[in-house]
This record gives structure tokens, C-alpha cells and sequence, in this order.
């Protein structure tokens, strides 16, 4: 994507970046060409039929009309990359990347983690280089410029490297981990001090912010906040609504849970995509959306349940050779087993859990007649924060009923 970014920067080529051109030296279309002009409209004409075209908009996402198609020597050089939900990330030349996204609750935590450590001295922990906000606070979208992360993915190139090369790479991700988990917090928190959306067991529509439940800053505040929808999960478990029975199950999973402090800072999503590379070096580590002080053990588990076999063979060795609380064996006995645990009387409250207005769509037309693609705007990616809540009684009772509970 960098190199077709650069190719286009060379704009006096424009038949090496864009399809169909045909060369008209002297604006002489050759004869033999000319019957693929058949029909189009050109020149000044923004009158048509006695029609003004001028203002018509060809593309509804970048604005760029009929003025512009006729008259405008002109190929834009700021493209969209990636999209998600209500958020888009343009290129700016080859070198900037421009994010565009709401202002609200959607934000997540990027630009205040990278802030946080970009500013702390003595660390070397690569990240983009540049982030500034275009936008102001109060501003209803938020715009963010940042350099662009030279390289590729250590995902694409995995497959392609020695031993010795995935060694290199472990090893300087293990330093940068080092260095950021030297910052911890007595509490759950983002580094600006708000409240973190749970990202590990309280949401059943996304990960990604606004969701489902908070994490609280303590092991009991987040319980606290899950209680509801766990002894739920519990009586569906046990095929039981004694309530004696369904306190001492809940108790059961509070004890066992693994301790939480200390809260250390953590990326909160370490895959291989987000890990950008160049030669034998990590360039940056990027999306920190889901980063604040989380558990100690949260990074590693992370890692570890969201793995693939690429995953695996980076962060296996790296955790051990991190030194970190627990070995493998003890982690997944004290930690991700007992996780699970809850994770399991959470997910099994989820079918009885209703969000009303989250099906809400406006559909999108087709993009143009010759390309009929049409999507659509959903209401839950647009600022709103679905509820949460148990579906009604009779409802449940007959859910209930079908499954034989």
C-alpha cells in the first residue's frame, strides 16, 4: 500500500496510476481508439441536455463532482486504507496517515497510550512516530495525523523467516513489553485515569468500545458489574434456581479467579498483524485501542487464547524468556482455566440477553448504477450504546423450557 502511495505521488505519469488513460498526444484521440470515447461526455460540457451538471456529486464518500471529472487535472493522492464500523483511516502521500472517527464513547485508547509513552524518557520502544490531533476536544469528530509505520506486517513475512530471524524479532518484542510493563496502577484504569471498557469478559457484541459492561477498577467493582448476567449464567450451567446453590457457585468463581494487582500497562491486542517490520527490525507496534492498566496477567492471556500457530511460536518462548510471574503450566491451571470459568457462565447468559435497537440500519442505496454495491450506516456504529439487558420473563421461561432447563 506505501509503494502504490508513492507511485502516486509521481503525478506526471498518470498513465502508470490510473486504468484505461489513453494517450492523446497533441489532444488527438488516435482513430483507432476512438470508439472507446463512444458516449462520453468531455470537455467543458457541465451543461447536458439542458441539465447543469456541475454540482453532481459522482462519489457521495469523497465529494468529487462533475466540475471535478471535467475540468481538474487532478488524481487525488489521499486514498482510503482501512474502514471499521463508523471509522476510516485515509493515506496522505506515503508517509502520513489521517484517522477519522467519532468523537464519543467509540474513541478508544491509541492516541493516549502512544502519547503516554512517547513522552516518558529513557524508553525505545518502537512506536509511530508521530500522532497530532487536528480536531479540538469538543469537536463531534476526531481527526488524528500520524506518520506512517514504514514496513509490513510480521504476519505476511512469518511464513518466510529463519529461526534465527524469528528469534531476533522475539527478542526485541520482549524488550519493548519489558519496558512497558515497568508502568502499573493500584487500579484498573486507561492512562488518562477513565474507566476501561471490558475487553476480556464483558461484552457479547464487540470488543471494541463501547461495550457491554466497564471493568470497574477493582476485582470487585468488576464482578460487580458482571454479577447479574454471571449468576444468570450459572443457573442455566447447573440447571438449577436454587439460589443457595447459585451464590456458592458465584463465590466459587470470585475465589478462584486470578488475582488482578498489580495493574500493568498492556497493549491489549499483540498480534502479529499489529507488529510492523522493515529488514530485522520491529518499526512500530501499533493499535493500541484496547490498551490501559489491565491485570498482570492480562497480556499473556490475551496472547495465548487468541493464538494461532504463528502466534504461538512467537509468544511461546518470548513469555518465558520474560520472566514473568508463572510458568506455562501454572498459568494455565491458576489463570486461563479459571478464566474460562467465567468467560463460560458469561457466554451462557448471552442468548437470553437482548439489545434492542442493535439491528438498526440505514441502508445505502446503490453506489452507482454501473456499480450497484450497496451497504449500509448501523445505528449501534454511530455514537449509540446498545442496552444491555435480560430478555422478558416469558421469554426466558420459554428459552428455558425448549433447552430442558
Amino acid at each position: 500500500m506505501a509503494q502504490a502511495a508513492r507511485d502516486r505521488e509521481d503525478y506526471s505519469h498518470p498513465e502508470k496510476i490510473y486504468k484505461n488513460l489513453i494517450y492523446a498526444p497533441n489532444g488527438i484521440t488516435p482513430d483507432e481508439l476512438l470508439e472507446k470515447r463512444k458516449g462520453v461526455i468531455k470537455g467543458f460540457n457541465v451543461v447536458y441536455d439542458g441539465v447543469n451538471f456541475a454540482d453532481k456529486e459522482l462519489c457521495w464518500s469523497c465529494g468529487w463532482t462533475v466540475y471535478n471529472e471535467l475540468l481538474a487535472s487532478y488524481g487525488s493522492r489521499i486514498r482510503i486504507i482501512h474502514t471499521r464500523g463508523n471509522t476510516g483511516i485515509w493515506e496522505v502521500g506515503s508517509r502520513w496517515l489521517i484517522r477519522d472517527q467519532p468523537n464519543d464513547t467509540s474513541l478508544g485508547n491509541d492516541f493516549i497510550s502512544q502519547e503516554f509513552l512517547r513522552n516518558q524518557p529513557s524508553l525505545n520502544i518502537p512506536l509511530v512516530k508521530e500522532m497530532r490531533k487536528l480536531s479540538a476536544p469538543t469537536d463531534k469528530v476526531d481527526l488524528t495525523l500520524m506518520s506512517r509505520a514504514q514496513g509490513v506486517g510480521l504476519n505476511t513475512i512469518w511464513h518466510t523467516l529463519s529461526p534465527e530471524q524469528k528469534s531476533n524479532y522475539k527478542d526485541q518484542l520482549g524488550n519493548a513489553i519489558k519496558q512497558w510493563r515497568q508502568f502499573t496502577s493500584p487500579v484498573a484504569r486507561k492512562v488518562d485515569g477513565g474507566l476501561l471498557d471490558d475487553c476480556l469478559i464483558g461484552n457479547c457484541l464487540r470488543r471494541t468500545a463501547p461495550t457491554c459492561r466497564k471493568m470497574g477498577r477493582t476485582t470487585d467493582e468488576w464482578f460487580e458489574n458482571l454479577e447479574k448476567d454471571l449468576r444468570f449464567g450459572l443457573s442455566i450451567l447447573h440447571k438449577t434456581k436454587d439460589s443457595q446453590e447459585i451464590e456458592e457457585k458465584y463465590q466459587e468463581l470470585k475465589n478462584n479467579f486470578p488475582k488482578s494487582e498489580p495493574y500493568i500497562l498492556t497493549h491489549g491486542d499483540l498480534n502479529l498483524s499489529n507488529i510492523m517490520v522493515k529488514g530485522d527490525k520491529i518499526e512500530a507496534i501499533i493499535d493500541w485501542e484496547y490498551s490501559g492498566y489491565l491485570p498482570w496477567w492480562a497480556e499473556r492471556w490475551l496472547s495465548l487464547i487468541g493464538g494461532n500457530n504463528q502466534s504461538d511460536e512467537l509468544f511461546d518462548p518470548l513469555w518465558a524468556d520474560i520472566g514473568l510471574e508463572m510458568d506455562e503450566d501454572t498459568f494455565q491451571t491458576k489463570v486461563i482455566d479459571n478464566v474460562a470459568e467465567v468467560i463460560k457462565a458469561w457466554q451462557e447468559c448471552t442468548m437470553y440477553v437482548e439489545h434492542p435497537d442493535y439491528q438498526t440500519k440505514w441502508l445505502r442505496p446503490g453506489f452507482c448504477e454501473c456499480k450497484p454495491f450497496a451497504g449500509c450506516f448501523k445505528w449501534d456504529q454511530l455514537g449509540n450504546q446498545p442496552e444491555h439487558k435480560l430478555r422478558d420473563t416469558k421469554v426466558v421461561t420459554s428459552l428455558r423450557s425448549l433447552l430442558g432447563l
